[in-house]
């Protein structure tokens, strides 16, 4: 079982890995609320790119669901 740690952390690498890629990835983080969005651009974000999006409430559930969501698309 993945912790809300596991997941920053992973978020941690989405964030380094665009650096040296073309911007492919977007978290949004909404504390008040417990929330999180991500958005992940294949091929990297231009102004007509379509993304992978999902989002998550920040409970158990939800951090699985966003922890593997970004795990299975890192480079």
């Amino acid at each position: 079982m993945k912790t809300l740690k596991d997941l920053f952390e992973l978020v941690a690498v989405a964030v380094e890995q665009n650096q040296a890629t073309f911007k492919t990835w977007f978290v949004d983080y909404h504390g008040h609320v417990n929330k999180i969005d991500i958005k992940y651009y294949f091929t990297g974000w231009a102004e007509d790119s379509v993304s992978e999006s999902a989002s998550f409430k920040l409970d158990d559930e939800g951090i699985q669901g966003a922890y593997w969501f970004i795990k299975t698309k890192l480079k």
